[in-house]
């Protein structure tokens, strides 16, 4: 892991793609959020990150973590910041965590009761979507075969719920719709309709975005704006002008009610996972359109949790679950089972992603 950090910090620096001092500040924030899971959250022993900063010799992860760090490690590769290699140790050592609903290949089972196996659809769609980019950036059909399987395998165990209530199931104990389900569910779809051409994924993104409008578990700013990305990567096959406006029009809602919930006129979670994924999705907007604003609102996001904290900060305490709405963490209480005073996964790894 060292190496492959060193060769990642050589790299970042030698990256032309920003000006000096913009390339600076990210290539800084990068390598300090490296540092930090470097230090912190990797088991050379397993050859995966833990959990949380508090136990850097566990044996298991965390399946959103994971999905997390696939997505990061795709952009890194593409950026020529990471060789296809590494991205693909990870993969597997990851992937083997788990049991698979069809042998090697399907859906993760995260854990089993008796005969009940468990399994998340938010982090398994999220986990088709992370694929299709880890292939995207390295060409490797092994990542696509392994979205495909687990997309089909998690519409094959009825994870698709028709009804009033229309989308995908949280997890296989609750099968409700829920707005980052489905909202990732179209997300997933979109990219594996970018790189196969197969019209049954396309159909997939649109009833998955439809299926937003009727009554979820939950539909927050961070839905609203993985659902524009989805969008967004329809318009960029189709060239469908109401595809773009679609996706323009749900960024401009998440973005404005994800200020509303920084300032605190709106209830909402003040975390990386939340707020950054809404940037990411502003990038990809501001990529396409080639619209400042979505730039320039996605650098305002990321200031929220970085704006007044210099690297060195960020490499010796990371990132954790719960900020107030001065940007200050919040280290009372739990989140998933995680003590808000300890770093998470998740969140470490969705600022990497960014930085990346």
């Amino acid at each position: 892991m060292t190496r492959i950090l060193s060769v990642l910090l050589v790299l970042f620096v030698l990256c032309p793609q920003q000006a000096p001092a913009q390339k600076k500040l990210w290539a800084d924030r990068a390598k300090a959020t490296l540092g930090y899971m470097q230090k912190h959250l990797w088991n050379p022993t397993t050859g995966n990150y833990v959990r949380r900063a508090d136990q850097p010799q566990a044996p298991g992860s965390d399946a959103w973590g994971i999905t997390i760090m696939l997505d990061a490690y795709a952009y890194l590769v593409e950026d020529g910041l990471m060789k296809p290699e590494q991205m693909k140790q990870y993969y597997q050592s990851s992937s083997a965590l788990y049991e698979k609903t069809n042998g090697d290949h399907g859906a993760r089972i995260l854990a089993r009761q008796g005969g009940q196996i468990y399994i998340g659809g938010d982090d398994d769609l999220q986990w088709c979507a992370a694929l299709v980019h880890c292939f995207e950036a390295s060409k490797d059909s092994e990542y696509l075969n392994a979205a495909k399987f687990a997309f089909n395998a998690l519409i094959d165990m009825g994870f698709w719920i028709e009804g009033p209530s229309k989308g995908w199931a949280w997890n296989s104990s609750d099968r409700r719709p829920n707005g980052v389900s489905t909202a990732y569910g179209a997300l997933a779809a979109a990219r594996l309709y970018k790189v196969t051409g197969e019209t049954v994924y396309r159909q997939w993104v649109l009833a998955s975005l439809k299926a937003l409008e009727t009554p979820q578990v939950g539909y927050f700013p961070r839905d609203m704006m993985v659902a524009a990305n989805a969008g967004l990567l329809l318009y960029e096959v189709t060239q469908d002008n109401i595809d773009l406006l679609n996706s323009e029009t749900l960024a401009e809602t998440a973005n404005f009610q994800a200020h509303e919930i920084l300032s605190g006129k709106r209830k909402g979670e003040l975390n990386p996972t939340d707020v950054a994924d809404l940037a990411d999705g502003l990038f990809h907007m501001s990529t396409v359109t080639r619209d400042k604003f979505y730039k320039a609102e996605a650098n305002k996001l990321i200031g929220f949790f970085v704006g007044h904290r210099t690297a060195s900060d960020i490499e010796e305490q990371g990132f954790f679950s719960r900020y107030n709405t001065k940007g200050s963490p919040v280290t009372n209480g739990n989140y998933l089972g995680v003590p808000l005073n300890v770093p998470f996964l998740p969140e470490v790894a969705e600022m990497l992603k960014l930085f990346a």
